[in-house]
């Protein structure tokens, strides 16, 4: 379980997470776990993903091994990076992929959301892209993040660090899925 957030206000772009990781009814806070970042840096973009934790050590490794350079600034490097991660995952990983024919595509069973110099990005599950212009969420609080985010983004005295932190901590409040402390990394658009 978790909850991951993006917020683009003012010229910045903030992406958020909670740290709280589960094994079936266990709950694992940070307080115990330490390696529990949800956010990724690389290069310059931040991503936060939910699904599996192995699926996240899996792309982190990947990310840090290729000799591939990976752009995520705009909806078709996305989409192409998404492609290759995907194939990585099932090869080189042994991401088993859900064998559900009612699918059109087969899942990577993980979202990721991106916050760049170029904006704030979504890869989902079956690798459709989306370019946000405000906020978004992912995860077992999203509906309280983005309920949270829209009732004060039009706040003029809420950056978009604020926003993003604000709806992490709803997220926590509501959601038994997701924990505090939070992530929080905030960059100047370009």
């Amino acid at each position: 379980m978790t909850t991951i957030v993006v917020v683009k206000k003012n010229g910045y772009v903030s992406i958020g997470a909670d740290t709280l990781t589960s094994f079936g009814n266990t709950k694992e806070s940070a307080e115990y776990v330490v390696n529990h970042e949800k956010i990724i840096k690389y290069r310059e973009n931040y991503l936060a993903m939910t699904g599996w934790g192995s699926s996240q050590q899996a792309l982190e490794d990947f990310l840090e091994r290729t000799k591939k350079k990976f752009s995520f600034d705009n909806v078709a490097n996305i989409f192409r990076a998404g492609l290759l991660i995907h194939q990585e995952l099932k090869e080189r990983y042994f991401l088993r992929p859900d064998d559900s024919e009612s699918d059109s595509f087969e899942t990577s069973r993980a979202d990721i959301l991106i916050a760049n110099p170029f904006g704030i990005f979504a890869l989902t599950e079956y690798r459709y892209v989306q370019e946000f212009s405000k906020f978004y969420a992912y995860g077992s609080g999203g509906e309280y993040a983005v309920g949270a985010m829209r009732a004060i983004y039009e706040d003029e005295n809420k950056s978009a660090e604020d926003i993003a932190k604000i709806a992490i901590k709803i997220a926590a409040e509501f959601d038994d899925g997701t924990g505090l402390p939070l992530s929080c990394y905030t960059l100047k658009l370009k």
